[in-house]
């Protein structure tokens, strides 16, 4: 009966999801031809450093974008040193770091 339970258990995870998940790619990169091995270059669960993503995207100040403060990415209290992470999120929807203590309206890809 146990190993019954056991096993009905296992299935139902692997049904939902939740055990064995792989997170996915923002489309934007996938659209682009990356894989997995692009970022994570030691090992494939491990934390990308953003170095690793400034091997392609631009620091804030370098874009074509930038319009120097108040820019989204110059903030008052950090200037353009923000980890990009706190916002930009690969595996999970990102977030706009401010707004957990600011009220702002702007989508962060």
């Amino acid at each position: 009966m146990l190993k019954r339970t056991l096993m009905l258990v296992l299935l139902a995870l692997f049904v939902s999801g939740s055990a064995w998940a792989i997170p996915q790619m923002k489309p934007h990169h996938k659209e682009n031809g990356l894989s997995c091995k692009d970022c994570h270059l030691i090992k494939p669960r491990e934390a990308v450093p953003m170095e690793q993503c400034l091997t392609c995207h631009d620091l804030p100040e370098a874009k074509d974008d930038y319009s120097g403060p108040p820019d989204q990415h110059d903030s008052p209290h950090y200037g353009p040193e923000l980890e990009c992470e706190n916002c930009h999120h690969e595996h999970m929807e990102s977030e706009n770091f401010c707004s957990s203590c600011h009220e702002f309206d702007f989508k962060v890809p």
